[in-house]
């Protein structure tokens, strides 16, 4: 899925405009750390990777731009508790 990169954000919207994807990440610690705090997925593309798919590119972009990251979302909390390639950009403060 081809998602539309912002600056904290990653989204994937259909042609009619409904948001089909979406995963929030605004700057924190002086820009040095992204938090994680809301991750949403259509209902009808849940259950096909979606938010794995977000949560990859948000890790990837971090690690090529050198920030840490705070999962907050109950999703991203998740992911980072079962993943210790994500906990090494995880920040505990």
């Amino acid at each position: 899925m081809e998602f539309i990169i912002e600056p904290g954000r990653l989204s994937n919207t259909a042609a009619d405009g409904t948001l089909m994807a979406e995963i929030l990440f605004p700057a924190i610690n002086d820009g040095q750390t992204w938090s994680i705090d809301h991750t949403y997925v259509n209902p009808d593309l849940r259950g096909q990777g979606v938010a794995g798919q977000m949560l990859a590119k948000v890790v990837e972009l971090a690690t090529a731009q050198g920030k840490t990251l705070k999962p907050v979302c109950s999703y991203a909390r998740k992911a980072f508790f079962t993943n210790p390639k994500y906990q090494k950009l995880e920040v505990h403060a």
